[in-house]
């Protein structure tokens, strides 16, 4: 039996010595922290909690698929509790939004603000739907090992509906007016480290797994 060591004891650490063990492979996690979960961990001082990382759950697809292949769920080791409110947005003086849960609400929301925004919304997530789904199964779970990869029927013949020749806020600014709405979409590609205005309209994608993720928190853990 081969041996293995990984460094650090984050989802990718975690992920990857799951995998090796699976495969046979003798694996060793060194982490500096003294608790595993990497950016997920939580701090905890003088009656205190604090997140040490993400405060979104975002695309629960890839966390199912993780745990289903050792034959295990999600809900095996914790549950999710959906807040609602999902989260509070500040714009400026008191110009504040509390973003409510649920595509009904969200969709009023809209409307409430900019008349016809609610189904330009909807448009807006069932493309940003499409652009998820090919990219999960057609780019994001390919090997990496050649860029002939790339070469699939379904991307090419989705070509201009993956938006790769403009950017998130033009393609934004095209179906909503009020500039409180557009920042509020865009925001999810801040987590690329690139401004909206410099990013691939592609990566609106983004938007599928904020409209799962809006402000779902684990809410308990079980013991493996």
């Amino acid at each position: 039996m081969k041996n293995v060591g990984v460094i650090g004891a984050g989802f990718a650490g975690l992920s990857a010595a799951t995998a090796l063990a699976k495969a046979g492979y003798s694996v060793t996690v060194w982490e500096k922290n003294d608790s595993a979960g990497g950016r997920a961990r939580k701090f905890e001082s003088n009656g205190f909690v604090f997140d040490m990382g993400p405060s979104w759950y975002w695309m629960p697809d890839v966390f199912e698929d993780y745990f289903a292949r050792f034959n295990r769920r999600r809900s095996d080791f914790y549950a999710l509790e959906r807040l609602d409110p999902s989260y509070r947005v500040f714009f400026s003086g008191k110009d504040v939004w509390d973003i409510p849960a649920g595509e009904d609400a969200l969709r009023e929301f809209f409307e409430s603000k900019e008349k016809g925004s609610g189904q330009q919304l909807d448009h807006f997530l069932r493309e940003g739907k499409i652009k998820y789904e090919i990219s999960m199964q057609d780019l994001v779970y390919t090997p990496g090992l050649s860029i002939l990869e790339l070469v699939r029927w379904k991307v090419i013949k989705n070509l201009f509906r993956l938006s790769l020749f403009e950017s998130v806020s033009s393609y934004v600014k095209k179906l909503f007016k009020d500039p409180r709405l557009v920042q509020l979409l865009e925001f999810p590609v801040l987590f690329l480290g690139a401004p909206a205005q410099r990013t691939p309209a592609l990566y609106t994608l983004m938007t599928q797994t904020w409209r799962w993720g809006l402000g779902i928190r684990p809410a308990a853990c079980t013991k493996s």
